[in-house]
């Protein structure tokens, strides 16, 4: 559940919410954190009185990551998870995230029971006595967090190469845990933007135009790479020792090439129908499989569990692997592409400039949620010579280039995607989307 606080989102639809959760739980052991929007704290009220109120025992883990959460939920033996976070959405929004009792996000089938407890409308509710209680996070669980990711990286190695590093957490809870990761990969750890003031200091996707602050410190402190990450640390975006802000569609390709490098055997990658061709060509050079599937962490680490694949991720900076967490995590993100760095012996520009590069192009047209689905059925005519697939919305894919439309889950819009081999071509090929939906929005 999703969207800006006050209008779209309020303790009234949270507290139903989480009283819906907790049915569904049956009043079992709840996990529940939270980021460092304003908003958290008051749905952070909401959400505990409403476990309480099904007779939940709650974990609360405070101002928490959503990997550390979705690793807390297993590690503590919960039946499930509640985040409080807004992830890569702008400030004013916040969102109340359900996770299972291993650590992912709940899949299409178990979320949709939950909705049907939700619209019912009819949940748990216990007497006096039998209120649950809240108890806090044990100490020693960070510690267990990063002792099971940095367990997949050689940290000894990273350690050896005394890496400078930039890091910018948008004032999000990720900051939290940057002194203990440091410290294990033997890093220069420069934090940027890591109090959790409540106030998002810039644009909390990661992407090129919020990288900027990360670039204007590199040449001056002489880091060998920048990373920003969005207010949960579930997105990555790379600025390179040169200063090259690189897109966020980067982030996973560059991920693949050192993980299939390590892997004695062709391995599947799970990812999304709307991630940079740079993916294909970097598991096809390792004679790897490429598995795709709709929009989303939820279906993404679901097929990563199913088809037992090495990794998955996304083209927003979003990065699993199978034996960590089963979550985007940017941590993890972090310490494999440093690894990539000191087994190549490689600065971060040498790494980019490894990989096969598209042009791509990402925007957003309003329309509401209703309209959409009607209104992406009369391009399917528009675009000729193409094969397109229907799995997620609709993508119409040509020898050197595609084009991907799909209705967003969190907001009243039609994402568009465009990538080509060349600039020109993406733009050109965007400009004439955008007026053909505009048109049709019109």
């Amino acid at each position: 559940m999703r969207g800006e606080v006050g209008s779209a989102l309020t303790p009234t639809l949270v507290i139903s919410f989480a009283s819906a959760f907790g049915t569904y739980a049956e009043g079992g052991k709840i996990v529940i954190g939270r980021d460092s929007r304003n908003s958290s704290p008051m749905l952070h009220v909401a959400v505990t009185s409403a476990l309480q109120s099904c007779g939940c025992k709650i974990i609360d883990a405070g101002l928490c990551s959503a990997p550390l959460l979705q690793f807390l939920v297993p590690y503590l033996k919960a039946d499930g998870g509640l985040l409080i976070g807004g992830g890569h959405h702008p400030a004013e929004w916040n969102a109340i995230v359900p996770i299972g009792e291993n650590g992912a996000y709940l899949n299409n089938r178990r979320m949709q029971e939950l909705l049907d407890i939700y619209h019912n409308g009819r949940f748990r509710n216990c007497v006096w006595n039998k209120i649950g209680k809240v108890e806090y996070m044990p100490d020693k669980a960070y510690d267990k967090y990063l002792d099971k990711i940095c367990a997949l990286m050689d940290v000894n190695l990273i350690s050896s190469r005394k890496f400078k590093v930039i890091a910018d957490f948008c004032g999000g809870s990720g900051s939290c845990l940057a002194k203990g990761f440091a410290e294990r990969l033997g890093i220069d750890l420069i934090p940027l933007n890591d109090t959790p003031t409540g106030i998002l200091p810039h644009d909390p996707e990661p992407r090129p135009r919020s990288s900027f602050q990360v670039k204007s410190f590199m040449s001056h402190l002489k880091a060998d790479i920048g990373f920003v990450f969005n207010s949960d640390m579930s997105r990555t975006a790379i600025t390179t020792d040169i200063g090259e802000t690189l897109s966020e569609e980067y982030t996973f390709p560059l991920v693949a090439s050192h993980v299939l490098l390590k892997s004695e055997a062709p391995s599947t990658v799970i990812t999304n129908w709307c991630t940079t061709r740079t993916l294909d060509d970097v598991v096809a050079s390792f004679k790897g499989n490429v598995e795709k599937t709709k929009v989303g962490q939820a279906p993404i680490i679901d097929d990563m569990l199913e088809l037992d694949a090495k990794l998955a991720g996304d083209g927003s900076g979003s990065v699993a692997l199978k034996d960590s967490v089963p979550a985007f995590d940017s941590y993890l993100t972090m310490g494999l592409i440093l690894e990539s760095m000191a087994a190549r012996n490689a600065r971060s520009s040498e790494l980019a400039g490894s990989i096969p590069r598209y042009h791509i192009i990402k925007r957003k047209v309003q329309c509401q949620s209703s309209h959409a689905y009607s209104l992406l059925r009369n391009l399917k005519s528009q675009f000729h010579g193409a094969k397109m697939t229907e799995h997620d919305g609709f993508r119409f894919d040509w020898s050197d280039g595609w084009i991907h439309l799909r209705a967003a889950m969190t907001e009243p819009i039609i994402r568009m995607i465009v990538e080509w081999r060349t600039k020109e071509e993406a733009e050109e090929k965007a400009l004439q989307v955008r007026s053909l939906l505009e048109r049709l929005v019109g």
